[in-house]
């Protein structure tokens, strides 16, 4: 696990981003609730320095955060109407 997994930054945009995004897994569309509720990056980070922006982060369960892990994937074509 990379050093950033335990970082006071990610912690606090994992919280942030729970606030605004939606229980509901980008990947699959189940209803999270719980530990099941993870925050994943959309573009993982790489070697460099993780980018933990509100645009880069999506709701996951853990099944499909885990089956993910560094790929990037894109997000469904919907928008929450708090980010506007």
């Amino acid at each position: 696990m990379s050093e950033w997994h335990d970082s006071p930054e990610w912690r606090k945009a994992r919280a942030y981003a729970k606030t605004l995004l939606e229980p509901i897994c980008a990947l699959c569309g189940k209803h999270l609730e719980g530990k099941d509720w993870t925050i994943d990056h959309i573009v993982p980070p790489g070697n460099g320095e993780p980018n933990h922006d509100i645009g880069n982060l999506q709701s996951a369960c853990r099944s499909c955060n885990g089956r993910k892990q560094d790929s990037a994937l894109t997000r469904l074509n919907w928008m929450n109407e708090r980010w506007v």
